[in-house]
């Protein structure tokens, strides 16, 4: 990289206009706002340790890369750090790249790490190449799937719910419950971590902190408290599933997580839930819904497609050791 013509620096509040800017021209068919950004970085940086960097035009300040490095929230392993980076297409090929992941790899090293997580978009050859190059080697596969509001199949969900309510199962919300009501709150998120752990994790399956949760998903953005329907056993909460709205994107219903109660599994409660929120999305008149499937999770690929999800772009998860592996020749991250 030409040090007379940029400089890396650590990122700030300016700076998020620019790194949005960034992730919506390398992945515009997933726009993010510069509110979301912000909501999610200021909510992880309470409670996780992220370093994060800027690159920078000297004669104009413009940001045209950044690398963020951190440990994945809800899979805590601390020896293995994740990273995630992104060079302004123009600028790529003028060793931006390297520099940014020469400094995250070195702080790394600093906080004691042995790996190095990342993801990289399937059809990015320059992005595989410059990984590659640098000893990560593929451990498993994500991917996004959408499926279209309009022409899907919701004729089950009357039969769904009379199926569940004969065995003692209430399909609720959490603004009907009490979006406002702290033991309710409470009981939600323990739903929530405790139904999380037998999702396959890469880490440690280790759950947000509660005050954390609340922020990030009850007081973002794009939180929409009538899209949390849960399954309620008397005074039990026992099947979640929610979503959110992303400002970007406002045609789209964005799923997150979905899971059963292990004491009520095999009820088809989260088919019922998945059923009702696709009720909602057509009754709120959205698109489509959009979520992630791990190649780790198979059966819930497979309940998303009875459904009529289609997947849309796939992301390779990479891991690399620190010890003993050379860098490799300039390229750069896409």
């Amino acid at each position: 990289m030409d040090e007379t013509r940029y400089r890396v620096r650590e990122f700030g509040d300016s700076d998020y206009e620019g790194v949005a800017a960034i992730e919506n021209t390398l992945d515009p068919q997933q726009p993010t706002s510069v509110e979301t950004l912000r909501h999610s970085v200021e909510s992880a940086r309470r409670i996780y340790n992220i370093d994060f960097i800027v690159v920078t035009r000297h004669s104009s300040g413009t940001v045209v890369g950044y690398g963020v490095l951190f440990d994945m929230p809800g899979q805590s392993d601390p020896s293995r750090l994740w990273i995630d980076a992104g060079v302004l297409p123009g600028c790529q090929r003028e060793g931006i790249g390297s520099c940014i992941y020469d400094n995250l790899a070195a702080e790394a090293g600093k906080r004691g790490a042995t790996a190095l997580r990342c993801t990289v978009k399937e059809d990015s050859l320059a992005g595989r190449t410059f990984l590659a190059s640098r000893g990560f080697v593929e451990r498993r596969r994500s991917w996004r799937s959408s499926l279209d509001v309009a022409s899907a199949d919701t004729s089950e969900l009357q039969r769904l719910i009379r199926g569940v309510s004969a065995g003692g199962i209430e399909i609720t919300t959490l603004a009907r419950e009490g979006a406002d009501d702290p033991e309710v709150l409470r009981k939600v998120y323990e739903l929530d971590a405790l139904a999380g752990k037998d999702e396959p994790h890469v880490g440690v399956p280790t759950p947000i902190p509660f005050d954390e949760f609340r922020r990030y998903f009850w007081e973002g953005p794009n939180v929409l408290l009538d899209a949390w329907f849960l399954a309620k056993a008397g005074n039990r909460y026992v099947g979640i599933t929610y979503a959110a709205r992303e400002l970007a994107q406002p045609e789209v219903l964005q799923q997150y997580f979905t899971g059963t109660h292990p004491d009520y599994r095999r009820r088809k409660i989260a088919l019922t839930l998945k059923m009702v929120l696709l009720d909602y999305a057509k009754q709120k008149g959205f698109a489509r819904i959009e979520t992630n499937n791990d190649s780790l999770n198979l059966p819930m690929w497979t309940l998303n497609q009875r459904l009529g999800f289609r997947r849309l772009r796939v992301r390779i998860h990479l891991e690399r050791e620190l010890a003993g592996v050379p860098t490799g020749p300039d390229s750069v991250p896409g």
